[in-house]
């Protein structure tokens, strides 16, 4: 599913997802614009949905969208995307229910937002049906937390 092959090539430095860029990254994949995943693969049973988070480390994400997942979110595919000074150096994936069922049971992100109480009022008061485009994000240091935490991410990229 992932072409490995064209990572030395890529820029993804720079503000923006850059989804046009890493798409290249999943040639069977096709862009979406839902809220909760950007790209689509069609594999003939069920389409793996993945949401690109590309970062240095510090990643901020939009807890508001995460309130009330159905089991079919829980499935999509965080594709985590590190770069560095010399380009992308990790790409690590693991599955939005696993990702926020272990954030919100670590204790010293809470203060960060990440609790279930804050994502429930941050849906609350940004309304994302009256809303859509109205954020409320949460940080996390996505590299440390993989470095941290290897066991629950698959990792598929490390540059040497």
């Amino acid at each position: 599913l992932i072409d490995i092959s064209c990572v030395e090539r890529l820029n993804v430095s720079g503000k923006g997802g850059k989804e046009s860029t890493i798409i290249d990254l999943l040639p069977t994949a096709s862009r979406n614009t839902k809220p909760l995943f950007d790209l689509e693969i069609k594999n003939g049973i069920k389409p793996i949905r993945i949401e690109i988070k590309k970062q240095k480390n510090l990643q901020w994400f939009d807890i508001r969208k995460y309130h009330n997942l159905s089991q079919e979110d829980r499935e999509i595919v965080l594709l985590f995307i590190n770069h560095g000074k010399h380009g992308i150096d990790l790409i690590a994936a693991i599955q939005l229910g696993s990702f926020l069922d272990f954030v919100l049971s670590k204790a010293d992100l809470k203060e960060f937002g990440w609790s279930a109480e804050c994502i429930k009022k941050a849906h609350a008061l940004t309304r994302p049906d009256q809303y859509p485009k109205l954020q409320f994000k949460a940080g996390l240091r996505v590299r440390d937390l993989i470095n941290e935490h290897r066991e629950l991410f698959q990792v598929i990229y490390e540059s040497q």
